[in-house]
């Protein structure tokens, strides 16, 4: 692959978010143009203030206002400075807030492993050979399924298992998510194990 190529199938942005006296860079590097909730996500992590709390200001304009537009349409460019304004988490929120972010981080990688199932299953179908041909790549995405349910059960177990008062808003608003997020993809995989246990080819 070229480094054109790689430019042609890449979004790159640098940019700067000051926060008070304190600097943080930011490096998007998408598939897609990067939209503000990217850039929210990112500082989110950075800066350790929740997206619920962050006002993100660039030349008069309020980026926070629209999460899902793109940033090029704010005129937002390679070593721009955003000013964000939002109280930064501390404490025990804050460390809770870390470990769970940590969490997401780690389940979203085995997101991209279940897709890459997901698509190695829908090209063995399209293929249309039968379950005896087929045998060892079945066996082997079944293998890759079951490895990202175990890690994804541990996961659930860690993020349950933290104790976070509901008194710490942002922490417990970001449990309720990753569980969310978690129980989600356990669907979805258990549908896909099940589609692929079950499978029999052409007949």
């Amino acid at each position: 692959m070229t480094n054109t190529d790689i430019k042609s199938r890449f979004y790159i942005v640098h940019l700067e978010v000051a926060h008070g006296s304190d600097r943080y860079d930011i490096h998007l590097h998408m598939e897609h143009s990067p939209l503000v909730r990217d850039l929210m996500e990112e500082v989110e992590k950075k800066a350790r203030v929740t997206m619920m709390n962050q006002q993100l200001l660039y030349r008069g304009q309020r980026l926070h206002m629209t999460p899902d537009e793109p940033l090029e349409n704010f005129g937002l460019f390679n070593g721009n400075r955003i000013i964000l304004v939002g109280e930064k988490l501390t404490g025990i929120e804050d460390e809770h807030f870390r470990r769970l972010l940590s969490v997401e981080k780690d389940v979203k990688v085995i997101n991209d492993v279940i897709e890459l199932v997901c698509r190695d299953f829908e090209n063995l179908k399209q293929s249309q050979q039968s379950r005896d041909r087929c045998e060892q790549l079945l066996r082997d995405l079944q293998s890759h399924g079951e490895r990202c349910r175990s890690d994804l059960k541990t996961f659930q177990s860690i993020a349950s298992n933290l104790k976070i008062e509901q008194s710490e808003i942002d922490a417990y608003r970001k449990k309720n998510q990753v569980n969310a997020l978690i129980q989600d993809r356990l669907d979805i995989l258990s549908n896909l194990l099940s589609a692929i246990s079950s499978y029999d080819g052409s007949k």
